[in-house]
């Protein structure tokens, strides 16, 4: 049996969902951008608006609103971008290779992305809604 969560943890789920995806696109969309930046004048300026998210500044409290596995979720989707941010802010490799490690990331990165949406979905009972009404039709 299901239980149903509060519409206030329905909210955190879904700013956490959002969050992560706008984050992720960012990554992943604007990567040839940022590392022509990067490689062109070998600047890491522009990397913070890149990497900027909500989840930084979530509170333990609306944490735990959220159930096991999606936490565990995000901080593996968070740690990953955490891991990249670090690299491409003190790497001293050539422009070539931070993008091929840049390209691993991101890979990484959405793997990990489509794991917290699933636990997310699940969460919010977004995955049981769509099945229930599939069977319906």
């Amino acid at each position: 049996m299901k239980i149903k969560i509060s519409e206030e943890a329905q909210r955190i789920l879904l700013l956490l969902k959002l969050d992560a995806q706008r984050l992720f696109e960012r990554i992943k969309y604007r990567s040839p951008e940022y590392m022509y930046e990067f490689s062109l004048k070998r600047s890491r300026d522009h990397f913070p608006a890149v990497f900027t998210n909500r989840y930084d500044n979530v509170s333990i409290r609306d944490l735990m609103l959220c159930g096991q596995e999606v936490i565990v979720g995000l901080d593996q989707f968070y740690s990953k971008v955490d891991e990249m941010r670090w690299y491409l802010n003190h790497t001293q490799d050539m422009p070539n290779r931070v993008e091929d490690k840049v390209h691993a990331h991101v890979r990484e990165l959405e793997k990990l992305f489509e794991t917290l949406n699933l636990y997310i979905d699940v969460e919010i009972g977004l995955k049981t809604q769509k099945k229930n009404d599939e069977a319906e039709n």
